[in-house]
């Protein structure tokens, strides 16, 4: 736990409320549900957790559950097992008896998975997830079985209560370590992607200022794990079906429900936001946008500038803002001067342009009021130095509490949100998936608080506050989301090599954009890792404590590529050599023919010219001083390379003797 209350990546995660045990002290019951969910600081959610007596018996469980459930506003996200279920309102959910058991089983499982999260010494195995996941969904259709037997009964079932809630915890935990273990395209590991994409979509909405840029990236992963779940499904139907058996076809219907139905209402929010954006005419789009692009801009500067010391910096805001306002001036000159309207001529109807008009309009007071503000503040840059606009008498005192809390959630997602931003520098050596699960969790309480200042803030009043933490939280998803995404289908046990090759490959592509090596030795360190690496294989599979880890493939191909490029480098660093020795002996015979141009006009080193009978020069048949010099120096090279002067050298017992021929070749000297 860190000071400010956020639970780290190495820290162990609360303990949901609902391990509270009433029977042996109702009044720290009492105590830890108020501090939970009435305490303005979020970090106390996950402090009255981990402060909480684990559940000893169903009954405590029972009780625990309808404390948590009376403040939760999960009914949302719960996870939903079929039949004709009464939904009533999560104050009155709790775990009926005939429930306890399997929210037993649940926990016991919910435990297990955490003490595997929080082991850092041993890897986590596929193997154990594979038995843990395969026990969590005979626990679950055993709960649909129950939950259908009572419905028959007449029974009137009161849902979300705490098993869909430990449910959600548990399908999240074995998603993280599915992409922990580099099962990335198991369709279960697609569950907490779909989470946080639930969220991101829900703020958007929330926030009524998007682009498809927004929306883009989003869209394509839905596509993506559709296609997963799909793939998922046409490979249980290809299997024998003499190797099915009933219950792995329920656990595949259960699997399959869960998450369809979470990826159907991401889809069905995703269409609802596209829909939205199309009521704005092509020809306005590149305003729109700007629009967006600046006021993303301006929340950047009031959530990044939070210590303004130095005069440089006051003076790099100051600029910055500079340019901001002749942006935002540009836009505003594209408005008609006659009626000061934003016109398109996709638009024809009056009535259609002036529905756009409000929403183009906002952008562009939003941007006024915001850089307004981080104007006016040149020494801290926090929602406690925003000006409360109150028209009413008797409410500043409401309102400045308020303030207070907005500035409390405030700080603690800005830190959280400088945690995230950190793992994407050092993911690829600090960050296990499975520890994604902290943040999720601590979000979501501070989600739950924002929630309820925004109801308790009167209509109109403290906009921006709500604004800013709402930008905030969004940007926390979006890391989240981001690092989720990131991973590679890689187990962890085989990271460390992954990292290896992924930053030799690097290398080697960053050699090569610079027009390669100048020699083959520069490329030794790059084969020795290379074959260093590729002697860790046994059988052509890394093997890591007698098991065979997911990713062999990834690993193998990117080996392969780091091959693939070294021998490509090796082959161009050759080409240069053989170029530069030619280069060289063209250089040579150039020499050559000068000299011989020298000795036929004026002779060499001697006059060794006789006037002929008709008066023309001829050279003497005997070998002249040039013939003798080169003579010489062929000998010095053959002494200098004379095969027996270099293989005595190359033996111990007389590695420091000079040889004979050495010596006789030194009468060049």
């Amino acid at each position: 736990m860190t000071n400010s209350g956020l639970v780290t990546p190495h820290s162990r995660p609360g303990t949901p409320s609902d391990l509270l045990s009433p029977s042996s002290n109702p009044q720290r019951l009492q105590s830890n549900s108020s501090t939970l969910m009435n305490s303005s600081n979020p970090a106390s959610y996950t402090s009255a957790l981990q402060n909480a007596p684990s559940a000893s018996s169903s009954n405590n469980a029972t009780s625990a559950f309808a404390s948590l459930s009376k403040h939760s506003s999960h009914a949302n996200s719960s996870v939903s097992l079929g039949g004709t279920f009464h939904k009533q309102s999560s104050s009155s959910s709790s775990v009926p008896s005939f429930e306890r058991e399997i929210y037993d089983q649940l926990f016991s499982m919910y435990k297990t998975l955490l003490s595997l999260k929080n082991n850092r010494a041993k890897y986590i195995s596929s193997k154990q997830i594979y038995e843990i996941y395969d026990q969590f969904l005979n626990t679950i259709n055993e709960l649909k079985l129950t939950r259908k037997d009572e419905e028959l009964k007449g029974i009137t079932l009161q849902i979300p209560n705490g098993n869909d809630l430990i449910i959600d915890d548990n399908f999240q935990l074995l998603s993280l370590c599915f992409v922990t273990c580099g099962l990335i395209k198991f369709a279960p590991a697609t569950y907490s992607s779909l989470s946080t994409v639930m969220k991101l979509l829900t703020h958007l909405k929330e926030c009524k200022v998007y682009t498809m840029d927004d929306l883009k990236p989003v869209g394509t992963r839905l596509e993506e794990i559709r296609d997963i779940i799909v793939t998922s499904q046409d490979k249980f139907e290809d299997e024998d079906e003499e190797m099915k058996d009933g219950r792995a076809l329920l656990s595949h219907q259960i699997e399959e429900t869960l998450l369809r139905n979470k990826l159907n209402r991401c889809e069905g929010l995703y269409t609802e936001l596209v829909d939205n954006f199309k009521n704005v005419p092509l020809d306005l789009e590149p305003t729109y946008h700007e629009l967006i692009n600046i006021r993303q801009q301006i929340l950047d500067l009031l959530t990044d500038y939070q210590d303004i010391g130095s005069s440089e910096r006051q003076q790099e805001l100051n600029d910055k803002i500079s340019g901001l306002k002749q942006d935002l001036k540009q836009v505003e000159n594209l408005r008609d001067e006659g009626d000061g309207k934003f016109h398109s001529s996709e638009v024809l109807d009056e009535k259609q342009l002036d529905s756009i008009q409000p929403v183009i309009n906002g952008l562009i007071d939003d941007c006024k009021n915001l850089l307004a503000d981080l104007q006016m503040h040149d020494e801290e840059l926090s929602l406690a130095n925003l000006s409360i606009e109150d028209d009413g008498e008797g409410k500043e005192g409401s309102l400045i509490e308020l303030k207070q809390q907005y500035d409390l959630i405030y700080k603690q997602l800005q830190e959280l949100k400088l945690t995230l931003e950190n793992l994407l520098i050092t993911r690829r050596w600090t960050l296990r998936e499975t520890d994604l699960y902290n943040y999720q969790k601590s979000l979501k309480s501070i989600d739950e608080q924002r929630m309820k200042l925004v109801q308790q803030t009167p209509k109109g009043k403290l906009r921006k506050y709500q604004l800013l933490v709402l930008y905030l939280l969004r940007r926390c998803y979006s890391v989240i989301y981001k690092l989720l995404e990131s991973s590679e289908p890689v187990s962890e046990s085989l990271t460390p090599i992954h990292n290896q090759l992924s930053t030799v490959k690097r290398c080697l592509l960053e050699l090569k954009r610079v027009d390669g090596v100048n020699n083959l030795r520069e490329l030794y360190p790059f084969q020795f890792k290379l074959a260093s690496i590729d002697n860790l294989r046994k059988d052509g599979k890394f093997i890591v404590d007698t098991t065979v880890p997911e990713g062999q493939g990834a690993l193998c191909a990117l080996l392969s590529e780091c091959f693939d490029i070294l021998q490509e480098m090796k082959i161009e660093a050759e080409e240069k050599e053989i170029e530069e020795v030619g280069d060289d002996a063209i250089d040579y015979d150039d020499d050559d023919a000068v000299f011989g141009e020298r000795m036929a006009n004026g002779g060499g080193f001697t006059n060794s010219v006789e006037g002929g009978v008709d008066g023309s020069a001829s050279i003497l048949n005997g070998p002249d001083d040039v013939e003798v010099k080169r003579n010489r120096f062929k000998e010095f090279n053959e002494a200098d390379y004379d095969l027996d002067s270099i293989s005595n050298y190359d033996e111990d017992s007389d590695a420091y003797d000079i040889s004979d021929s050495e010596y006789e070749g030194n009468d060049y000297y």
